[in-house]
């Protein structure tokens, strides 16, 4: 039997790492990667500002990073993962954004005939979001 242990998780970090994970969102399709997730969704700036208010993609986003914040809590109160620190959050976030949710969504990349440069950008912050996540989530327990 798998020991989620719970009583272990400090339920203050699920909300937190929530939103941290819309920070890094909004860095990263602002200022870092912003003009190049534009491009590859073909779209101009005035574009993205004329689609109208984006408040109902945002929810449904920290809705999805709730649920990807609580996963990473769940797994790092097992006991293989307790007491590993920020080092061993931030690597169990690595592993699952890499392994767990890139390979779990680069297939939709494939068949929808998207560029390996568009799954990139997503993954990026996928990545950073994860690791700063898990890191956060490593130390305060």
């Amino acid at each position: 039997m798998v020991d989620i242990a719970i009583q272990n998780i400090n339920w203050l970090t699920i909300p937190a790492g929530a939103v941290l994970y819309m920070l890094v969102g909004g860095l990263w399709y602002g200022p870092v990667a912003g003009k190049a997730w534009m491009a590859e969704m073909g779209m101009t700036e005035d574009e993205l500002r004329a689609a109208g208010n984006p408040a109902a993609a945002m929810g449904k986003s920290f809705i999805a990073a709730f649920f990807l914040s609580a996963g990473l809590a769940f797994i790092l109160a097992m006991p293989a993962f307790r007491d590993s620190g920020w080092q061993g959050g931030m690597m169990t976030g690595f592993i699952i954004a890499v392994l767990i949710i890139g390979g779990g969504t680069f297939p939709n990349y494939a068949f929808e005939n998207k560029t390996l440069r568009h799954f990139l950008i997503h993954m990026g912050c996928v990545i950073i979001a994860m690791m700063l996540m898990g890191a956060m989530m490593g130390v305060w327990r």
